[in-house]
């Protein structure tokens, strides 16, 4: 009886000795988070601010030595920027000197297929000036007498007729242009065979037709040409296009734009054959 109380109570200081452990391993486990809980975080948060403001001071040194490199590549590139400015104005006038250059050779051989078709004896000149007032519409050519200008002779550019040799002088020469309210020129109806009329500068931009030679109504659209008559100018130089017929008054009101452009003058043919009519 007395061994088996002593059994029993063997067993029970082995369980209770057992216990003990567990609950000495659970509490010293819980002081050991806690610790890491309580000191570990705050540790980590002083040392990743730390890593912050270490890294910052780095990026400012390194900002700092690196500015009189980028001082120098800022003025780098505003040296380049300049350049590239002025290479490209360069390209921008050539490439304006290229369409001029186009323009006035298509200029030219579209005047010189006109003078071919005429078939007449010419001097070539250039506008230089552009004159005239309220009163007269004029421009000045680079060509006189001395050149062999003849006074009343007919000039013409790349579109058409241009109108008379209004005065001369030894190395220019004033040009009366066919809107002016003194010019008059004699023409035909391109759609109207047989037709005749006068184109009447107004001084404005436009024209008038007049004095036709039969009782026709012209139609809008149509071209006139020099008729010819009068051999003052030569016969079948594009004149103008009639853009408004009236029939209210009578005769009718015709209006004509010239297709003279006055600033597309550039290059100008002077025919040199006059009739012995016209004074020289």
């Amino acid at each position: 009886m007395a061994v088996r109380r002593s059994a029993s109570r063997s067993q029970f200081a082995v369980v209770k000795a057992f216990l003990w452990g567990v609950v000495s391993s659970l509490l010293l486990l819980l002081i050991v988070l806690g610790g890491r809980i309580f000191w570990v975080t705050p540790a980590e948060a002083i040392s990743y601010n730390a890593v912050k403001f270490v890294s910052a001071i780095s990026r400012l040194w390194t900002n700092i030595a690196l500015f009189p490199r980028q001082v120098f590549q800022i003025r780098e590139m505003g040296r380049d920027l300049s350049q590239l400015r002025s290479q490209l104005s360069r390209l921008q006038a050539e490439q304006w000197r290229v369409q001029e250059l186009v323009e006035e050779n298509r200029r030219l051989r579209k005047l010189l297929g006109l003078v071919h078709d005429i078939a007449q004896p010419y001097i070539a000149a250039e506008v230089i000036a552009l004159g005239g007032s309220n009163w007269f519409h004029t421009v000045v050519v680079n060509k006189g007498s001395q050149e062999g200008v003849p006074q009343g002779a007919p000039v013409i550019y790349h579109d058409g007729l241009v109108g008379r040799v209004w005065e001369v002088r030894p190395h220019h020469s004033i040009v009366l242009l066919i809107t002016d309210r003194h010019s008059a020129v004699g023409v035909s109806l391109t759609r109207h065979e047989g037709v005749y009329g006068i184109v009447k500068g107004t001084g404005r931009r436009w024209c008038e037709l007049v004095h036709l030679s039969k009782h026709v109504t012209p139609e809008k659209g149509e071209v006139l040409v020099t008729s010819g008559l009068g051999e003052v100018f030569p016969k079948g130089i594009p004149v103008g296009e009639i853009v408004s017929v009236s029939v209210t008054t009578e005769p009718p009101t015709v209006k004509v734009k010239p297709f003279l452009q006055v600033n597309e003058l550039r290059e100008v043919i002077i025919l040199t054959k006059l009739p012995p009519s016209v004074n020289q």
